[in-house]
């Protein structure tokens, strides 16, 4: 096979250092140029004027955990001149016919690369990938908030306290004021239970009173307490989380109104798929079909012999997919939804979770047409879709 670069540069990334092979050359004319830097900011600052004296303008690595980040980043910030920079998956790799089992890792990464065999992966410029850092913190916050209101659930199911039976959301307006009033008192009456009471609710004051009318011990007063204090902290750092994204998200505000434009994508949905996918999917997927791909929403292609073996869905991207997933809900309970339209008509044959898939598809379809052409959502760009 001819090579089709005449000079390029693989780098296997560890933690504590990167092995760097320049391959200079075609045939058997070929000079092999190995270096090992370390990882601190001016060990990789000389690994890019490294390549910068070398005249190597064509860079591969794998995507080691997020070891990788800070090499991608440095060669973007002190190489001169940069053509490509390949960020390729380890799973391709070993997918690849060849030698690399024997031979050193950063020189058959560059070999692959002369050769036009790898295939890179999606990166987003660093504004998105900042937002995407912060975007997957903000998702390990709402899981330490469902933990420990699931914590507070069992503590009161423990002690014969039902509360979780009579409201479908203990942490409503009315469930706060329960809880924060038992936490206080360790057992409530029933003139406390209306005073805690806000809204229209689907059980009566006697039958929620009758769901709470247990006692709680000092001891265990104390740990509701402690895990009440917990939810508002997670609570506080979302909210944080939030208001960091927005000033990150400020140079792209309009493609933040075309997402918030679509039914059932409110402005933290609309923040979290940004940092997943840009505001420019277009530039890096070369069609909508290729980026719900990407993120695990279109089904396998799984046939032989005439028969279809699978058609479930790839693993993808999960942040892309849960979010989407989230977003399809509330927009098939959205009046004057055509997703609405879609789903109710369909998940008869389909099955509400295919059905459901099959929205977030059609979801992110739309969002990349959005995107790529700069409009607002319009009922009848989901008809494409």
């Amino acid at each position: 096979m001819d090579a089709l670069l005449y000079c390029c540069c693989g780098v296997d990334v560890h933690d504590e250092m990167i092995e760097t092979c320049i391959i200079k050359g075609l045939g058997d004319e070929k000079e092999f140029i190995r270096k090992r830097f370390g990882t601190n900011p001016e060990d990789l600052k000389a690994f890019a004027e490294h390549l910068s004296n070398n005249d190597c303008y064509h860079i591969a690595m794998e995507s080691t955990g997020v070891f990788w980040r800070p090499v991608y980043e440095s060669i973007e910030k002190y190489c001169r001149y940069v053509e490509g920079i390949v960020v390729t998956n380890a799973a391709h790799m070993r997918n690849l016919p060849g030698r690399k089992a024997d031979a050193d890792d950063a020189e058959w990464i560059s070999t692959l690369l002369q050769h036009g065999l790898l295939r890179s992966s999606f990166v987003p410029p660093r504004a998105f990938r900042d937002m995407r850092e912060a975007s997957r913190l903000y998702k390990k916050f709402v899981g330490e908030k469902s933990r420990y209101t699931n914590r507070i659930i069992k503590l009161l199911q423990a002690h014969g306290i039902k509360l979780s039976l009579v409201l479908a959301d203990i942490l409503c307006m009315s469930g706060r004021n329960i809880l924060n009033a038992l936490a206080e008192k360790g057992s409530l009456s029933e003139a406390d239970v209306k005073n805690c009471l806000k809204g229209t609710l689907k059980h009566s004051p006697a039958e929620i009173h009758a769901s709470v009318s247990n006692s709680l011990e000092p001891a265990e007063c104390a740990m509701l307490v402690l895990l009440l204090r917990k939810i508002e902290t997670a609570e506080s750092d979302m909210q944080e989380i939030v208001s960091l994204m927005l000033r990150l998200a400020e140079p792209y505000q309009k493609a933040l109104e075309q997402l918030d434009s679509i039914p059932g994508i409110d402005t933290v949905a609309a923040l979290l798929l940004l940092a997943e996918i840009s505001a420019t999917p277009h530039l890096y997927f070369s069609s909508p079909e290729k980026l719900c791909s990407w993120a695990g929403l279109s089904p396998r292609n799984d046939e032989s012999a005439g028969k279809v073996k699978s058609r479930k869905i790839l693993p993808g991207n999960p942040y892309v997919k849960s979010i989407l997933c989230q977003a399809a809900w509330a927009a098939v309970r959205c009046r004057n939804s055509p997703f609405r339209d879609w789903f109710w008509t369909h998940r008869g044959k389909l099955g509400d979770k295919k059905a459901i898939i099959a929205v977030s598809r059609k979801m992110l379809t739309v969002i990349y047409r959005l995107l790529e052409s700069g409009d607002l959502f319009n009922p009848n760009h989901s008809k494409s879709a």
